[in-house]
């Protein structure tokens, strides 16, 4: 029996196309079919370098192949939700490297296009696969350490002088590159979204993108969640959760090649370890499935809409930042914050 396969194209020859592009070439469920960069001499190269058959003259050539099933789009953040509606209209479904957008404005209207053109779009949030992950979720909701109070997160490094995320026009900064995850895991493991966030940045002066952004989010009942993301100090990633009856962290301890998750329950070490690889292989079997079995339409209608509150979040830490003030998402249904 043939098993079908979905046939990709990837738009963008930066630096994680070594891992999500390659992981598509492993894919059980799909085959890495071409590759386009901003010009000809950059797909042959990309294509040369990785194996792959096609390389096009540019973004567009990739999207007027028939062939192609579905992008990963792998471009700089603010050219996400041009070239997503671009391969929504060309019939393509949609798999967008995070920040899915720029502002909640962008996404809504990149999963207005998916919904118009009857394709799939979701965000790579690469994490949602990492061994470990479903567990220690779980556990925060077994009553593992009681009812939780209080979320602490925290992202760091320092990119090389010569990173596209320094560049504000490009949508650099910390929030939109490491602090999104932070954003992800609050919403996530919690399973709530906040009533209100406030927020503070330390711009750097002469990029003038947030080298260090730090967020307060209030959740229902008094919870809450801070997070800082950093571009000046050394590199680092937790989150920590504290309970009623205990207290929970995860570690995340990258090599090149291997991601450790020390998870950190009541004083009790686990450890899950996998090759990084395999999480990016993953995240893509897992959206050429719902392209090949077919989504029902409050999967289809979720995929985007996570996108979309993620998005909301996230334009409400910037306001919060901006007016240095508390901005409400939704009016809470007691008096517990003030």
């Amino acid at each position: 029996m043939t098993i079908k396969k979905i046939r990709w194209g990837v738009l963008g020859t930066g630096r994680i196309i070594g891992k999500a592009g390659t992981a598509l070439t492993r894919a059980s469920n799909g085959i890495w079919l071409g590759v386009a960069g901003r010009n000809e001499e950059s797909s042959r190269n990309a294509a040369e370098k990785y194996g792959v058959p096609r390389a096009y003259a540019g973004y567009e050539e990739l999207l007027a192949d028939p062939d192609i099933d579905a992008v990963y789009i792998a471009l700089l953040n603010h050219l996400h939700k041009e070239w997503a509606v671009k391969a929504c209209k060309a019939g393509k479904h949609v798999l967008v490297e995070k920040p899915f957008a720029m502002n909640a404005e962008d996404a809504r209207e990149m999963a207005e296009a998916a919904e118009q053109y009857g394709v799939r779009i979701k965000e790579a949030h690469v994490w949602h696969y990492y061994e470990g992950i479903a567990e220690i979720r779980k556990r925060l909701h077994d009553g593992s350490i009681g009812e939780w109070i209080h979320l602490h997160g925290h992202y760091s490094f320092i990119p090389d002088a010569y990173s596209t995320r320094w560049h504000a026009a490009w949508g650099g900064g910390s929030l939109y590159d490491i602090g999104c995850y932070l954003v992800a895991w609050a919403r996530y493991f919690t399973g709530e979204e906040p009533l209100a966030v406030e927020a503070g940045t330390r711009m750097h002066p002469v990029h003038q993108i947030d080298e260090s952004f730090v967020g307060t989010m209030y959740f229902a009942d008094g919870k809450t969640a801070q997070i800082g993301s950093f571009f000046n100090t050394a590199q680092g990633a937790y989150f920590e959760v504290f309970g009623t009856a205990g207290t929970m962290r995860v570690d995340f301890r990258a090599t090149p090649e291997v991601l450790n998750l020390v998870f950190t329950l009541n004083g009790q070490e686990q450890h899950f370890s996998m090759i990084r690889i395999d999480s990016f292989r993953q995240q893509a079997e897992h959206f050429a499935e719902s392209i090949i079995s077919g989504d029902s339409e409050t999967q289809l209608a979720d995929h985007a809409g996570e996108a979309i509150r993620q998005a909301v979040v996230m334009d409400a830490l910037w306001e919060a930042a901006a007016k240095k003030s508390r901005v409400w998402l939704q009016q809470p249904a007691n008096d517990k914050i003030e």
